[in-house]
């Protein structure tokens, strides 16, 4: 993969980090402070989109499948730095109480975790 297409695809995970930290901000308090229930439907519907958003990225820049773990890593570092910021000033950037710091980490934790084993399989198959 070229250094271009990394930038590119960078840009791209971090646009949908942004898009994600903008709906936690709208709409955080449904998919977080409404209960264990809410908070696992928000965590699978999450995992399944990144999933979904890895594979119709990886068709439109025609990149193989062979590559799914790096696009992947690629596309999630961006956020995950963001994330780092996002936590420190959760309440504030977020207006959702403190303590739903924990339920927010869980769910971004395992649509990562979800993510990077749908790729890793991706790639070997």
């Amino acid at each position: 993969m070229t250094t271009r297409e990394s930038a590119i695809l960078a840009l791209l995970g971090f646009g949908i980090w942004l898009s994600g930290a903008v709906t936690f901000r709208f709409g955080g308090h449904v998919m977080l402070e409404s209960g264990p229930v809410g908070v696992a439907i928000s965590a699978a519907a999450i995992a399944l989109s990144v999933c979904l958003l890895l594979r119709a990225t990886m068709d439109w820049r025609r990149i193989p499948a062979a590559q799914s773990v790096t696009v992947a890593v690629v596309m999630t570092l961006p956020g995950l730095f963001g994330d780092v910021a996002y936590v420190l000033g959760f309440a504030p950037l977020t207006g959702l109480q403190p303590l739903t710091v924990a339920a927010y980490a869980a769910v971004i934790l395992f649509g990562t975790a979800v993510l990077y084993a749908y790729a890793l399989v991706r790639a070997r198959l």
